[in-house]
């Protein structure tokens, strides 16, 4: 809701609460100084009520439609709307809500006066009279009485449906839906409640209150116990669903967005954080959702909750601001007021730290506490898989001096994607050999010569950019595959890399004499071949970039660039 309509509704509350409040007092002055014990005693049960909301799905339900019959039939609608009114403000109280969501005080307040003077304009309507309610009472008044209770339930739903579908755009939503139907039911089954609590009322006063109240309460209690139950078993069927994907995704990127989709889900947050712990007790951050209030906020240390949490291994629940602010010295938490995190433990040690956020109040309970332990344990498993998995592949494809390519995996690229059969045909093969690089090895060490390779392979890195595929050969040869190129651009690439080479001065340490830093200069020999006829296999384009190395290049005076033809 916007700032222009809350405004709205604060105002029209204040030009009607009050003269409401005033109307109330002077019209039932008399009423209250003779029956205050039962509406005391009526008040105090819808007040027990309203604490023990009946969840039905995703539906809050309060017995609140039984009662405030018997207090209307029985003192009219004045008190029933001010007993109202005082209930309703106990249930949203419970909420806590934040400054944002104080509008909904004012808006509920107009919502239910709305609602009991529209029910009992229709009871008027239909002749119903209030006062003493016997048997006889209610055969005789049995349709404004369920005019009542009907104008009731769908009048309230009906003006809900409104604001949301008009005040908060929610436009996607339907007025006969799932919570107007289970509304319904408890109505249904609340009137013989509340009708027999008037009666009883008439029959053995105040009395009444408490047989039929202690019922009411009981049956709420028990469907509030089991409703929290059946809850948390179906977090622990979520958290167990996540368990088994993600042990079915073998990189990190697959797990972080199988994780993030379940938070998104599961939980009520605005905000995701994600920490992996470092040397040193340092959190870094692998994934961060910032509420639209919070993008500008940098965490590259972590937020002061998760390193709190990262510190002592356990997890924390804060229900407000008030919880944990003076955790966060910096203000890197403003605005947040329910924090959720939980460590990531794996063989007792904390490798990393989820938080999850939200602007309001106690949006987390404690069965979200338990699921986030659960999911995050089974991250940090998922995770370590997932990187021994990654390390153990990048160490079957690369070469561990340079890095590069090995010529396993640059020899399975060609036969996976350029045989005779693929259609990607458009491709030339570069074949380097360093010169006289036997040299380097008897002058300056094996150790040297390991260096040069390495500053070798970076020289061709930087010189080839991030479109060629580049790999080490054996040895000091390299081997270069470049795609959609033909073969006088190929050439002219390998020229460039042959001038870079050359122009480049490689550092070396005397290791077989003095040990003192040292620059020198290298060459290269370069063969260069590409696809010529339809049938020849990448394998033969490879030999062919061979033989113009040798024949072209090696053989002609070494450091040229020779193209086979």
């Amino acid at each position: 809701m916007s700032e222009r309509q809350q405004r709205i509704v604060w105002f029209l509350w204040l030009v009607t609460f009050p003269p409401f409040i005033f109307y109330v007092a002077e019209n039932t002055y008399e009423l209250l100084q003779t029956a205050w014990i039962p509406i005391v005693s009526f008040t105090v049960l819808i007040l027990i009520a309203s604490l023990f909301p009946i969840q039905v799905k995703q539906t809050s339900l309060i017995p609140l439609h039984g009662i405030s019959l018997a207090i209307f039939l029985h003192f009219g609608l004045l008190v029933e709307a001010m007993v109202t009114q005082v209930a309703l403000g106990t249930t949203l109280s419970q909420l806590k809500l934040s400054k944002k969501e104080s509008y909904r005080f004012p808006l509920n307040s107009l919502l239910f006066l709305a609602t009991s003077f529209g029910a009992a304009g229709m009871f008027y309507l239909f002749g119903g009279q209030v006062g003493e309610v016997t048997t006889a009472y209610i055969s005789a008044l049995w349709l404004p009485i369920l005019v009542y209770i009907t104008t009731y339930i769908f009048l309230n739903n009906g003006l809900i449906f409104l604001i949301r579908y008009w005040f908060l755009n929610m436009r996607n939503i339907k007025f006969f839906d799932e919570a107007l139907i289970w509304e319904t039911v408890s109505g249904i089954l609340i009137l013989p409640v509340g009708l027999t609590l008037a009666v009883l009322y008439q029959e053995i006063g105040h009395l009444a209150v408490l047989l039929v109240g202690i019922p009411i309460v009981t049956v709420s209690l028990i469907l509030k116990v089991y409703n929290e139950s059946k809850k948390t078993t179906g977090l622990l069927k979520k958290a167990s669903t996540f368990g088994y994907e993600v042990n079915d995704r073998l990189t990190v990127e697959e797990i972080l967005e199988l994780f993030i989709e379940t938070c998104s889900k599961v939980f009520p947050a605005h905000g995701i954080f994600l920490y992996e712990r470092t040397e040193g007790d340092i959190i870094r951050p692998l994934y961060t959702q910032h509420s639209p209030t919070h993008s500008h906020v940098k965490l590259s240390e972590g937020d002061p909750i998760s390193q709190y949490v990262s510190k002592e291994g356990e997890s924390i629940l804060y229900r407000s601001s008030k919880q944990w602010q003076e955790l966060d010295e910096h203000g890197m938490c403003e605005g947040v007021e329910s924090i959720l995190s939980a460590p990531s433990i794996r063989n007792h040690q904390v490798i990393g730290v989820v938080t999850l956020t939200t602007e309001k109040k106690n949006a987390f309970e404690k069965s979200h506490q338990i699921l986030l332990e659960i999911i995050a344990n089974y991250l940090s498993v998922a995770l370590q898989n997932a990187k021994h998995l990654e390390q153990t592949k990048k160490e079957s494809e690369r070469c561990p001096l340079t890095n590069l390519y090995n010529f396993k995996y640059f020899e399975r690229l060609l036969l996976d994607d350029y045989d005779r059969d693929n259609e990607q045909t458009n491709y030339a093969i570069i074949l380097l050999d360093l010169d006289h690089f036997k040299r380097i090895n008897d002058t300056y060490g094996h150790q040297s010569g390991n260096e040069v390779l390495k500053q070798v392979s970076s020289v061709l890195t930087n010189t080839l950019g991030s479109e060629a595929v580049l790999a080490r050969y054996g040895g000091e040869e390299f081997v270069v595959l470049l795609k959609n190129t033909p073969l006088f651009k190929a050439y002219q690439i390998a020229e460039k890399v042959r001038q870079a080479i050359e122009c480049h001065l490689f550092s070396v340490s005397e290791d077989l004499q003095s040990g003192d830093r040292k620059s020198v200069r290298i060459t290269a020999s370069i063969g260069v071949a590409s696809k010529s006829e339809e049938d020849e296999s990448p394998i033969s384009v490879l030999r062919n970039a061979d033989r113009a190395m040798y024949t072209g290049a090696k053989q002609k005076g070494r450091n040229k660039v020779a193209q086979f033809s």
